[in-house]
């Protein structure tokens, strides 16, 4: 009967073994660098005032975003003037092309 590679097995326990204390160090000591923050009772704040801190909360982001609309839609429209403005001009000044090519191309001719 061949015998079983218990050698190599028991190196890959203790491997494990080596690899599973150290994690459990490392949730200890993250567990007490955060306890401050995850070990807060969840009777320590009555549902209501949770609520009522939400609400408010949200009340104001209603208000930041209301206003961020406001300036959105204000900064729109200027562009929107600006884009026109500079639609104008741009006829305006392929207009003033048109003619003064018409002027150069009656003034190359000769008369006959």
């Amino acid at each position: 009967m061949p015998t079983l590679p218990t050698a190599e097995w028991t190196v890959a326990l203790d491997q494990m073994t080596v690899a599973l204390d150290q994690t459990l160090l490392d949730l200890d000591r993250y567990r007490t660098t955060w306890a401050t923050l995850t070990d807060t009772g969840v009777t320590a704040t009555p549902p209501e005032l949770l609520l009522a801190w939400l609400e408010r909360r949200l009340a104001q982001w209603d208000d930041r975003l209301n206003a961020a609309a406001e300036l959105a839609a204000s900064v729109e429209n200027q562009l929107e003037d600006r884009e026109a403005a500079v639609g104008r001009w741009h006829e305006v000044f392929v207009r003033w092309k048109e003619l003064i090519q018409r002027r150069v191309d009656t003034s190359s001719i000769s008369p006959g």
